[in-house]
């Protein structure tokens, strides 16, 4: 008997001490991960702050949060959704700044290349047309020029700080211009003309995109509202009557019925996304 017991509890250690070295594993990755992706999407942003830092925080409202708010409603299925939103909620602020950082530099872009243009015909170099865009313009186009201008100071070649500048962006129209400003550099030819062309050519796109945004912000805004439209309702009727409420999250009933709501609102965004996205 003793023995057994022996056994069994050399068997409960064991796999305890396995759950150990695997959770530890798994924050482990996901530190390496999250530290890795925040320096390299604030680095691009210029946004010069220490990952770890954002870390702490991440992994503070990921433990904080859905205690807090099981304290508050009572109710283990609104806990585990807070912790999903206190683990994705760092990568998606991430997405939102990111994406409102390309917009303004797509906004910003063609101006730039129209002031290039004017300082080529006024006899600049092109190193002191980028130099011109870099003082007058404000961020983030003065930024990404700075750090174009910086690459060509420390002995890099041209095409490979284009080549670099629109791999780091991922943005068609930077990608236009460093297509336009490569093939000029490599052929010839009158590249103040070129890059007016070019600025000319990105606002036209810009208003076209700004007249579809416009059109189609109202499908937008409608698909938003169905998709949190019943997660605003079962909240109310949550707060209403929780005796009716409570078996949608305690019971196996209830789950299938939330994980059919789920994937007819994540095929309903899916459609709605395809009906409102516009290629220029």
């Amino acid at each position: 008997m003793t023995e057994a017991l022996l056994l069994i509890a050399l068997m409960v250690f064991g796999a305890v001490l396995a759950l150990f070295w695997t959770l530890r594993a798994a924050f482990e990755n996901w530190r390496a991960s999250f530290t890795e992706n925040a320096r390299l999407t604030l680095e691009d942003m210029f946004l010069f702050v220490d990952p770890r830092s954002l870390f702490r925080i991440n992994v503070l409202l990921f433990l904080l949060l859905p205690p807090l708010v099981w304290l508050i409603t009572g109710v283990a299925f609104f806990a585990v959704v807070a912790a999903v939103l206190g683990a994705i909620c760092p990568r998606l602020i991430w997405v939102v700044m990111r994406n409102r950082r390309a917009q303004k530099l797509v906004l910003q872009l063609p101006d730039a290349l129209t002031m290039m243009a004017g300082s080529l015909r006024a006899g600049a170099s092109l190193q002191g047309a980028l130099d011109m865009v870099v003082k007058e313009n404000p961020a983030p186009v003065s930024q990404e020029f700075s750090l174009l201008l910086r690459e060509q100071r420390l002995g890099l070649s041209l095409e490979d700080s284009l080549r670099g500048m629109g791999l780091r962006l991922k943005l068609e129209d930077v990608d236009l211009f460093v297509s336009a400003l490569t093939i000029a550099k490599e052929v010839g030819g009158n590249l103040s003309e070129i890059l007016d062309r070019l600025a000319s050519g990105l606002r036209a796109k810009a208003v076209m995109e700004g007249k579809i945004r416009a059109l189609t912000s109202q499908g937008k805004l409608q698909g938003l509202i169905v998709g949190m439209l019943p997660l605003f309702l079962a909240g109310v009727l949550y707060v209403m009557d929780p005796a009716a409420m409570t078996p949608m999250f305690t019971t196996m009933y209830g789950w299938a019925a939330m994980a059919v709501v789920f994937v007819m609102l994540l095929l309903g965004g899916v459609f709605i996304k395809k009906i409102v996205t516009i290629d220029v």
